[in-house]
């Protein structure tokens, strides 16, 4: 019922990766984060994780914004997708943006934080692509 590497529930999952995908998934980002890091870690972000806590300063997380927040809060129909970060560590996380400041002069203000835990690599084809994008447009070459 569950992997013996990771200890995900295998059936809570609709369809697993094939090995090639999987090895292929952690290859490329094995690449890109071996490329940033030979370039000295170009355009890292860093972001609190979760809630702000009250009396104390939130854990932050340093990373590449892979997939930004796609948002539309002021159409007739709203929309919220969240984004994709990737730490420099090498985990992915999901990417939140909060709407702040109604009824301010600074309206609208986005606040955007990390999950707390780090989410399963995506396995999704346009992953490759917005890597090499994260890359080209910080000067660096990944070789994917």
């Amino acid at each position: 019922m569950f992997c013996a590497g990771c200890g995900r529930n295998l059936a809570a999952v609709g369809r697993l990766p094939t090995a090639g995908e999987w090895r292929a998934g952690t290859d490329l980002v094995s690449a890109f984060l071996a490329a940033m890091a030979a370039a000295g870690n170009p355009g890292v972000t860093e972001l609190p994780v979760g809630e702000r806590p009250v009396f104390r300063r939130p854990r932050r997380v340093r990373g590449w914004v892979v997939r930004a927040v796609d948002r539309e809060d002021f159409a007739e129909q709203r929309r919220y997708v969240p984004g994709l970060l990737l730490s420099v560590a090498g985990r992915f996380h999901r990417l939140d943006s909060e709407l702040r400041g109604w009824g301010q002069r600074n309206f609208p203000h986005y606040v955007h934080s990390v999950s707390t835990e780090p989410i399963e690599l995506p396995l999704e084809p346009q992953l490759a692509e917005e890597l090499v994008a994260v890359a080209a447009a910080h000067g660096v070459r990944t070789g994917v």
